[in-house]
């Protein structure tokens, strides 16, 4: 990715690269470094050793159109698009190469093996209770298998209360 270099056609200021966090900045966060009417372009992958960042353009167009660019010549990569407050709620544009494989856990994937894992594991310790533990191992492999289903349904229910209480808010206004 060559985004030092990168001046869109019309554009009037060359986009700036702000690394994520910079521990000697005033203002560490990279989204606290922009102002209003600005957006950033967030890259999913980026060379080893290479330090992560973003880069910033004056508006909207300019930013979508080179995230484009850069998935047309990076058909792996997928270009999230902010505006100044940052990554709060789902990106302002998303524009994903062909070849861009997702590695998110998926609600599905929560519900599914969450359920699996917490319920398995509750009947797999209540076997081994009405036996007064006799055998051992389904409370111990039962046990160990609630915690991460339970923590899965848990995020799971806290995603789908936000949503919820996004597109309150968005009513509201």
């Amino acid at each position: 990715m060559d985004c030092y270099t990168f001046l869109m056609a019309g554009s009037l200021t060359q986009p700036r690269t702000l690394p994520l966090f910079d521990p000697e900045a005033e203002l560490s966060s990279w989204n606290e470094r922009m102002v209003p009417g600005e957006y950033a372009v967030h890259y999913s992958s980026f060379a080893p050793g290479e330090t992560p960042f973003c880069t910033v353009f004056d508006n909207l167009p300019e930013a979508e159109a080179y995230a484009k660019q850069q998935v047309a010549e990076h058909p792996e990569l997928l270009c999230n698009i902010y505006d100044h407050n940052g990554r709060v709620g789902k990106p302002v544009r998303e524009i994903r190469g062909s070849r861009f494989k997702d590695t998110e856990i998926t609600p599905r994937f929560r519900r599914w093996v969450g359920s699996i894992l917490f319920f398995g594991g509750l009947i797999l310790t209540a076997v081994d209770w009405s036996v007064d533990f006799r055998f051992l191992w389904p409370s111990m492999l039962g046990t160990r298998m609630m915690m991460p289903g339970l923590a899965l349904l848990v995020m799971e229910v806290i995603i789908v209360l936000y949503a919820r209480h996004a597109r309150q808010q968005q009513r509201a206004a």
